[in-house]
């Protein structure tokens, strides 16, 4: 049972939909409401939760008083990053929530970054801990031949695609886009730049569109649509901050579009893993600057080159990424929790 996305399959069948009232923090972290665990634990045999505080804390206690929900083993899955090394509250919250999770069956880290703090720094049991990233659904996202744009005729096309939020980077694109158009004028008449997304910080994409002609805004897209702008675009940038494992990063990846990204966990593993792109220090405005020229000469020299770099980085994504495979990974830690028990 997970309490973020099964929930809602749970109040319809078991009509729990008075008992659970779901809360949310600032940043919309799921809190389980322990009325609805408690009366519905003697129906599941594991109970994956997403670790957020305080879920893990209450799970935690309720172990110690709770028999049947002791039997049962508990997952945690971490969907947003701890980092000890940047925020105080990680930092003197951390010993505490170590104790609680040495008491887990399983933690479920999506990057290498969380499987080494773990492991290495908290020294948590290898075994405890299981690295399975995000999978991408190759059905929807995938290389498509025709569709891909091969003509050095046309714009290189960049594609930006974020919610409008500081941890995005949204700011440091805005200065990425001023800086290429204002310094590099040769370059970037033959770029174009395409922004796909919602936000609070919506205005510095408003200014961009206003100022310079070759920035469009695409709005939200839907899935198929998205799609269809991985295929057509030359490159992705990734301003983020903070990530844990980028669907996006994923999406266009297996879509086979190269990125120019921040070296951030998750962000990394992917660069890595499909074996092309360029990881720039968060931030740095002529790191990604420098990425984007790399790219587009690249492209301008041999557009047919660029095309077969683009297959492969499709093919190495499904290969370690489509969701079956993680899906089957998943299954296998699941089981791993029962045979423990």
């Amino acid at each position: 049972f997970q309490a973020e996305d099964g929930i809602r399959d749970v109040e319809r069948s078991r009509g729990l939909g008075d008992v659970y009232k779901r809360q949310k923090l600032p940043r919309g972290y799921p809190i389980i409401d322990p009325k609805c665990i408690l009366q519905i634990v003697s129906d599941y045999d594991i109970i994956y939760v997403y670790a957020s505080p305080p879920n893990e804390l209450f799970l935690y206690l309720s172990k110690t008083i709770n028999k049947r929900l002791y039997e049962k083993p508990i997952i945690a899955v971490f969907h947003s990053m701890l980092e000890p090394h940047r925020s105080l509250l990680h930092k003197l919250y951390i010993p505490l929530f170590v104790a609680i999770y040495n008491k887990f069956d399983k933690l479920h880290v999506l990057n290498g970054y969380m499987y080494k703090l773990f492991t290495k720094y908290y020294n948590m049991p290898d075994k405890k801990v299981v690295f399975i990233p995000n999978g991408v659904d190759t059905s929807i996202f995938r290389f498509e031949k025709h569709l891909v744009n091969r003509s050095p005729s046309k714009y290189f096309e960049i594609l930006f695609v974020s919610r409008f939020i500081r941890n995005k980077g949204v700011i440091t694109f805005h200065k990425v886009v001023e800086t290429l158009n204002e310094k590099y004028p040769s370059i970037s008449k033959d770029i174009l730049f395409k922004i796909a997304g919602v936000g609070p910080l919506k205005c510095y994409i408003d200014d961009l569109v206003t100022r310079y002609n070759n920035v469009i805004y695409l709005g939200f897209l839907e899935k198929r649509n998205l799609a269809e702008e991985y295929l057509r675009s030359h490159m992705l940038i990734l301003t983020s901050f903070i990530e844990n494992m980028p669907l996006t990063l994923l999406e266009a990846s297996a879509c086979g579009l190269p990125a120019v990204a921040s070296a951030i966990p998750g962000v990394i593993d992917v660069i890595e893993t499909v074996n092309y792109g360029i990881l720039v220090k968060p931030g740095n405005i002529e790191g990604f600057v420098r990425g984007i020229v790399q790219l587009y000469n690249a492209w301008k020299s041999s557009p047919e080159h660029y095309f077969n770099i683009r297959k492969r980085i499709s093919e190495r994504t499904a290969v370690n990424y489509d969701w079956n495979i993680i899906i089957n990974r998943i299954e296998r830690m699941f089981l791993e929790a029962l045979n423990m028990r």
